[in-house]
């Protein structure tokens, strides 16, 4: 479940863009990607077991598959159109696993913070 909500934070905003005008870091919708994944790793911190690795790695699978899924329907039509995809998923990973953390480090603060106030 984790899994699917990374994927669809990144590939919901990703999908409809065209490939020539996709650019993670430098463009606006690098931030919409942060947040999108970051929320997807609050739910994370909330969904699975305690500590940071196990469900920021799940966001940022999730990132990851939402990438793959791109490069293999894109160059079904046209085998060139991805000549650099291991970078394209060395970005999404990194990008999944900085919104993942944010997130998850964010939902372990609240829990904190309401085991705190009881």
């Amino acid at each position: 479940m984790v899994v699917l909500a990374g994927l669809l934070s990144c590939g919901l905003p990703l999908w409809p863009i065209p490939y020539n005008q996709v650019s993670m870091p430098g463009n606006p919708s690098g931030m919409v990607w942060l947040l999108a994944g970051g929320a997807a790793g609050f739910l994370a911190g909330f969904l699975l077991r305690p500590g940071l690795r196990w469900p920021t790695l799940s966001v940022a699978a999730g990132f990851v598959l939402a990438v793959l899924i791109r490069v293999a329907v894109e160059t079904t039509r046209d085998p060139t159109s991805h000549n650099l995809w291991p970078f394209e998923v060395i970005i999404a990973g990194g990008f999944g696993l900085a919104a993942g953390l944010l997130g998850v480090g964010i939902a372990r603060l609240v829990q904190r913070l309401a085991r705190a106030g009881s």
